[in-house]
């Protein structure tokens, strides 16, 4: 028979290890802290593409920890921060509503400069593309009017070129280079369900099962000679939407890409408002090319090549089809 004071001293025990648990989680957080860190936590669990890796119990009881006697939701911003990094998609990220919309004092933004080709090579360049819709309408306009410039019958191919394009938005880039890259599935958004999204590009139109996400106003340039052979050009600065314009002509016939392997944030974001205003950039997705093989990390080139040396090979090979 189990004596009393064996009783109280398990009964203590159990006190100690409750009071210890409460106070590593939420105890001294303000309510208005718990439940802002709730809110994110939830969001997270929800729509992570990591979702279903991670111990949400334990990850939540961290979080409170890290944000242990916060009574501001403002306090909680560190803790924010610091749950986005547990995620571990290196793609994620917290803007708390305070940080200040001024840019002046940001470094200038990289000029990416056209490379020189022979005449019977077209070349084009797809950076980086951020913007209101204008700007956005001004960058696809720009891309097409150079394809057109440079098309001839007797061109050996194209080379569009990635380096340098750290991302942005993904849209105008394909509908930009859609008449070099052709009509039909481009790739895809894989969800951590199994679930998809396809790209799909006809004529202008860049949409999914659902929705048109671009649209142009007229009718898209069409090549003088469909389908040509086209030479990719990547580095280790290709990233995200850059990374999925390299991905877009992965398994497209008469291509090769060269270079370095991609930055390697193959993957998808979505932008989540939360109730203070403040706003996360979550991985919800990977990219996947048209023959559904998905990425996630890096996007690796067909052939190895450093410096000027990836421009001479890949002009070298446009020049080897007759």
């Amino acid at each position: 028979m189990v004596g009393l004071k064996t009783i109280a001293k398990y009964l203590f025990f159990i006190l100690v290890l409750s009071l210890f648990t409460t106070c590593g989680n939420s105890q001294n957080l303000s309510p208005v802290s718990k439940s802002y860190i709730d809110e994110v936590i939830n969001l997270l669990q929800n729509n992570s593409i990591n979702k279903d890796k991670i111990n949400w119990e334990e990850f939540r009881n961290d979080v409170y920890r890290h944000a242990k006697g916060s009574k501001t939701i403002e306090n909680t911003h560190p803790s924010i921060t610091y749950a986005i990094s547990k995620l571990e998609d290196n793609h994620s990220y917290f803007a708390a509503n305070a940080v200040s919309q001024d840019t002046s004092d940001l470094a200038p933004l990289p000029i990416l400069q056209d490379e020189i080709v022979p005449e019977n090579i077209g070349y084009i360049r797809i950076g980086f593309c951020m913007g209101d819709e204008q700007q956005k309408k001004n960058y696809i306009n720009s891309v097409i009017d150079k394809i057109a410039k440079q098309d001839k019958i007797n061109l050996k191919g194209w080379i569009v070129d990635l380096r340098g394009n750290f991302g942005g938005d993904m849209v105008p880039m394909l509908v930009a280079v859609g008449p070099i890259l052709g009509e039909g599935v481009l790739g895809y958004f894989f969800y951590p369900d199994s679930s998809f999204n396809t790209w799909n590009y006809k004529n202008g139109h860049l949409f999914d099962e659902k929705s048109i996400w671009w649209e142009l106003s007229t009718k898209t340039y069409q090549l003088n000679s469909p389908n040509p052979y086209v030479a990719i050009l990547t580095d280790s600065i290709t990233a995200s939407s850059g990374e999925a314009v390299a991905i877009a002509f992965k398994g497209r016939s008469k291509t090769k890409s060269f270079g370095t392997h991609t930055f390697g944030v193959s993957t998808c974001n979505r932008v989540y408002t939360l109730s203070d205003t403040s706003r996360i950039n979550l991985t919800v997705s990977v990219f996947a090319d048209r023959n559904k093989t998905k990425y996630g990390n890096c996007v690796y080139p067909d052939v190895y090549c450093y410096g000027n040396n990836t421009l001479e090979v890949a002009i070298n090979w446009l020049l080897s089809h007759q």
